[in-house]
């Protein structure tokens, strides 16, 4: 939870779910984005993806997943390959390698670079 505050800020309404049955239920018509960590609930990422996808109300929701390549896990780059087509299939917003991201542009700046994506979406969703 740290590093979701760090990487996000106070600027967005965050909720934690660490099962994925906590995120079932707080897949609401107040969330406006999922944000999810490759290692959710022992990776049940794309299940969420796919719970979020078929929703009536929520299947349009952004659903950012985030995978660290630096951080204590790494993968070969045709695993993190393999993640990010997985993810696009399943109709993810964006697949971000936090870490590659900020060892080319600076930690802040991938920060940032994840608050503006989804201050877009979200903007574009209001309109």
């Amino acid at each position: 939870m740290p590093l979701a505050h760090a990487i996000l800020g106070d600027e967005f309404n965050l909720v934690f779910c660490h099962t994925l049955e906590a995120a079932y239920a707080a897949i609401g018509d107040d969330v406006a984005a999922v944000v999810c960590g490759v290692h959710f609930a022992e990776g049940s990422v794309f299940e969420l993806l796919q719970f979020v996808r078929s929703k009536p109300t929520a299947g349009k929701l952004p659903f950012f997943i985030l995978l660290d390549t630096k951080g204590r896990y790494h993968y070969s780059p045709a695993i993190v390959h393999g993640l990010r087509a997985a993810a696009k299939a399943l109709g993810a917003t964006q697949f971000t390698d936090l870490g590659s991201l900020a060892e080319k542009v600076g930690k802040d700046e991938a920060a940032e670079v994840l608050r503006r994506g989804l201050r877009e979406v979200i903007a574009a969703q209001g309109s």
